[in-house]
This record gives C-alpha cells, structure tokens and sequence, in this order.
C-alpha cells in the first residue's frame, strides 16, 4: 500500500513538471526568438520478487510510478517579422548569434533584438556584446579574428578625391553648324571642395565637334588617347552617330593654381562602356538625330561625411553598413554565427541565451551562408515558435492527469481508512 502512495504521488511530480514546462511556454508565446520545450517521461518499477513467478515461469514485478525523463527545446524555425530599428537582425535558417559578457564569457542567442549602447558596441537586451568581424578601410579581410561589433559614432571618413568621370550624353546631329551644348559634371578636389567641371561641344559640321574645358570656369586643358595637352580637342563620330575619335581616352587637366592650395591633377573621361568580358563596348557620347542632352552623370570622388546611421545588407550575409552624410556607405563589420553538431545539448542560460556543453560540442563560427550556417535579416525579428493551440491541448493532458493521479491518492486514503474500521 506504500508503494501505492509513492506511484500517485510521481504521477502528481510529473503532471506538475508538465504543467510547468507547459506554462513557461505559454509565458514565452512573445518573447523574442524563444524556443518552445517539450518534456518526456519514462516509468519506474520497483525491484522483482524473486518468489513471485507467473505461470510462465516469468517474474512478477510491480510499476512504482514515473519520472521526468527529459526535456527537449525545439529549434524550429520562428516566423520573421519586419522590424523598425536598423539594428535588429534574424536568422533564417541554422545557427546562432555569438554575444559575450565583460568578463569574457561567450554565450549564442538567436534574439536578434540588438541595440547600440552609449560606447557604440552592438550589444543585446541584457547587455552582452555581439561579436562579429570588423572592417578595416571599409572590407572586411577573410581570417579577421572575432571581435565586438562597435559602430563608430561620430566618425568622419575623409574626403575623396576625383580621378574617374563617367558621361553619357547625345549631341543633336541635325543641329547646324556653329550650335554649342554644353555637359557639365561635379568633381571633387583633395580637400572634398565640389568644382563644376564644364565640356563644351561646339558643332563644325557633319559629325565633328570642337571640345574645350573650365572647372569652375577656369580654362583646363584635354589630352585625347594619350596625347599632348591642348586646350581644345575634336571629337569625330562616324555614319552611325557613334564615336569614332578619340578611340581610348580623353584626360581633362584643370588648372592646379585655381584650386586654393588643394590638388586635382587628371580627370579620366570614360568615353566608351566595358563589355562583361573587358572589351571595349559602345561609347558614352553618340550623335544622333535627337535633342542634345546629358543621360547621366558618375564619378568616383566626394566629400568628407559623418556617420547617420547604419543598415545591414540586404544579401544575407549580415554585412554592416554605416551611411554617410556625403552619400557613401562603407562596410563596418559582419555578424559571425556559430553552429553546433547537436544544437540540443545546448543549455538554457535565460535572458534568450545559450550555453556550450560537452553534449553539445564546440561551435563551428563563420560568416552567414558558409559552413551550412544560414542568412541574415537586416531590420527584422524572429518571433517565438510557441503553438498556443498545442500547448492549450497539452496544458490539458497534464491537467488531467494531474486531477487523476490526485484522485487515486484520495481512492489510497479511503481504502486505508476502510482497512482501519475492519480492524
């Protein structure tokens, strides 16, 4: 009859370790990227009887209840949802976000709802660091040792001087003779100071035109494929409209006594376009029956800036941009993750964190899309992959069993009670 009390009383231990496991999933149905457990049981039975044989010469033995046999945390992907802050990120696929805390200790999240504390580290709700690897000069070199993400508040990346312009426009074939149209493109010298680089075309006659040069109004001088200076070039184009003349290059040379002590010594025009194989393509100026204008305008140079603010890459890998306020973007650094041979030997730390454990094994770390590891999603959330409608069902199962179990305690203590008036 003892042995009784003990079987109803591991039944109440059990049901009551479901409902537990049950309601912390409940508890968790929004927290950020959580991962819902299950739990398992197995039976217990007391030791056989050598003198009690069945008829089939089998030994009778006897249940002595049940015991929580294991927990299990279910890893399955959670749904992603668009978020505002640009410093948020999710995983789509295997791995985890790798974090440490001050004194070095590292753990592995999959709560991407990261923030920027006041030193410009990228750290998590609890306030561990997001470690990752940093850019130098805007890449980020393969074999980059693990570090904190630390965003740059405050920096200013110098300026960049121009050394490459890109202009494709067309000049009016059926326009007469002595007609002038003007290209103007913005250039930066050494000092970031923007200057107004001006061609002027002037018609001559059937596909040829005179071109000269001002920054700023300043006369420059040309070189066309390569030649002497001069302060005026022409430039040919044949019964197609197509350029003929100058066949490579065109320098444009600005005047260095103009320009207030900083520098901008050659302009390289990019006359023709590159074919996919390297080759030469078409040219960027044609002469068509067709309103002269200017299509479009690039170079390679700007101002210095200041950061605004930061973005992460829309190809998954987990780049990290800081945009400037000149217009350029530049790469800080890239979120590392790390995957495990057995994810379920992980340990639950709280505050959404992981730990290693030998069941677990040692992580494998590497960039997003590698090693089997999954993407990056920039601005975006995993939510918790709770099922309310599952765990409304096992909540319950456990109910139930926990109300018989605490039943046949009750049918226990009557039957001793009968006992007790037969004596």
């Amino acid at each position: 009859m003892p042995f009784s009390f003990s079987t109803a009383i591991s039944g109440l231990r059990a049901s009551s370790d479901a409902l537990s496991t049950t309601g912390n999933n409940i508890a968790n149905a929004n927290t950020v990227a959580f991962k819902s457990s299950s739990i398992s049981f197995a039976d217990v039975f007391a030791s056989a009887s050598g003198t009690r044989i069945n008829g089939a010469g089998g030994v009778i033995q006897f249940g002595n209840g049940v015991r929580t046999a294991a927990t299990r945390t279910n890893f399955a992907q959670g749904n992603i949802n668009e978020s505002a802050s640009a410093t948020n990120a999710a995983i789509q696929g295997n791995g985890f976000f790798i974090v440490e805390d001050e004194a070095g200790f590292r753990a592995f999240t999959r709560a991407g709802d990261f923030v920027l504390n006041r030193e410009g580290y990228l750290v998590t709700s609890g306030g561990h660091r997001v470690l990752g690897y940093m850019a130098v000069d805007g890449k980020i070199q393969p074999g980059t040792p693990l570090a904190p993400i630390k965003v740059p508040l405050g920096e200013i990346i110098p300026p960049a001087m121009t050394t490459r312009a890109t202009l494709r426009a067309n000049l009016d074939s059926s326009a007469p003779v002595g007609t002038v149209f003007h290209a103007p493109v913005q250039v930066f010298d050494s000092r970031g100071v923007a200057h107004t680089l001006d061609l002027t075309f002037t018609k001559q006659g059937n596909g040829q035109y005179d071109v000269t040069a001002t920054l700023d109004g300043n006369a420059a001088q040309l070189s066309a494929d390569g030649g002497a200076a001069s302060n005026q070039v022409t430039f040919s184009f044949d019964s197609n409209g197509l350029l003929q003349f100058p066949t490579t290059s065109l320098a444009i040379l600005p005047d260095q006594t103009k320009l207030d002590g900083a520098t901008l010594p050659q302009i390289d025009l990019e006359l023709y376009r590159q074919n996919p194989d390297g080759s030469q393509g078409p040219s960027n100026f044609t002469n068509y029956a067709g309103p002269s204008a200017v299509g479009s305008t690039d170079q390679n140079g700007f101002a210095a800036g200041s950061l605004n603010g930061i973005s992460i890459s829309t190809d998954s890998t987990g780049t990290i941009y800081g945009i400037f306020s000149n217009g350029q973007t530049r790469a800080l650094a890239q979120f590392a993750l790390a995957s495990f041979n057995s994810q379920d030997g992980l340990r639950h730390l709280g505050n959404n964190l992981f730990g290693e454990t030998p069941a677990s094994g040692q992580p494998s770390i590497g960039p997003a899309l590698t090693g089997g590891r999954g993407e990056v999603v920039g601005s975006a959330l995993e939510q918790s992959n709770v099922d309310i409608a599952t765990e409304f069902t096992e909540l319950i199962i456990a109910q139930r069993a926990f109300q018989a179990n605490s039943r046949v305690i009750t049918t226990i203590n009557q039957t001793l009670q009968d006992l007790m008036q037969i004596i």
